[in-house]
């Protein structure tokens, strides 16, 4: 194989390792973005950062899912 075929080679391969790293980073930020925010979000995790006992929590739980 000849100098030029592993110079093209090489550069083509840090150009697509970039672009595979920065869009799985990209995903899974996003992944993680959303884990976050859809158990902050969740009527459990609401009622559990107000309430200490299991029955108030259940209550409140209740609550929020059939108004």
């Amino acid at each position: 194989m000849s100098k030029a075929f592993w110079t093209g080679f090489k550069q083509g391969f840090k150009q697509e390792f970039k672009q595979f790293f920065w869009r799985n980073f990209l995903i899974g930020v996003a992944l993680g973005v959303g884990t976050s925010l859809g158990s902050w979000s969740h009527p459990y995790e609401q009622c559990k950062r107000m309430y200490d006992m299991s029955e108030d929590i259940a209550e409140c739980v209740w609550i929020k899912e059939n108004p």
